[in-house]
């Protein structure tokens, strides 16, 4: 029984380095980011909330919180790094919760919910690196 119990030591050992070094990905394959920082408006006013996503060709996305029109804490891999450097399409999504909806699960868009798609949204951000970037959107209908 002990040559069993060495080859399950030996697997879960194994599974454990495996699951450590990931499966491609390293480090050295993280995209690089830069901090971004900004203001949302809709309609001339701040944007009182929401979330702001920013994509690149490829690769990892990020997303960011939207607070009283300020975009904070934007993060591809680790809160706050920021977003992929270079051009990015930009998605916002602000909802609240239906109240028709006896579910509570459904929620209607604050904002058109052409801003929720990449492909229709017609925002875009240039994040340069090493840099504090700073972008604006004025959302309208």
């Amino acid at each position: 029984m002990t040559g069993f119990s060495n080859q399950i030591q030996r697997f879960v050992l194994l599974l454990s380095g495996l699951l450590i070094c990931g499966c491609g990905g390293g480090v050295d394959d993280a995209p690089e980011v830069a901090s971004v920082q900004g203001l949302v408006m809709w309609n001339g006013k701040p944007l009182e909330e929401g979330t702001i996503a920013f994509h690149p060709p490829s690769g990892r996305s990020a997303s960011g919180v939207i607070k009283g029109g300020e975009i904070v804490e934007v993060t591809t891999t680790t809160k706050g790094d920021g977003a992929p450097v270079g051009e990015n399409q930009v998605t916002i999504f602000a909802t609240k919760p239906d109240p028709k909806d006896p579910s509570g699960m459904g929620s209607i868009s604050l904002i058109p919910v052409r801003y929720n798609d990449v492909k229709k949204s017609g925002l875009k951000a240039t994040i340069k690196p090493n840099e504090e970037n700073r972008v604006n959107f004025d959302l309208v209908k």
